[in-house]
């Protein structure tokens, strides 16, 4: 069997039923120190990926606290 051909399979057979459920995917640019602190979330919540952090996060984000200040704040070297 060509094992490529059967990975591309998997994934498109995984991608629509993520689809089914609701899921889309994207792709996020993230510094290896928030990389870092997601992977110390996924292990303190016992979540099984990355995903689950993240959409763990927005359910619980205030978003009437939120505000552009906060995004501008990302781009500062003190933020990490």
């Amino acid at each position: 069997m060509d094992a490529p051909k059967d990975k591309a399979a998997g994934n498109a057979r995984m991608r629509a039923r993520h689809r089914a459920q609701g899921l889309t995917s994207i792709e996020a640019v993230l510094h290896r120190d928030d990389v870092a602190s997601l992977d110390a979330l996924k292990a303190q919540l016992g979540a099984s990926s990355r995903s689950e952090v993240l959409r763990a996060l927005i359910a619980k984000a205030d978003r009437a606290d939120l505000s552009p200040a906060d995004v501008a704040r990302l781009s500062q070297p003190s933020a990490a």
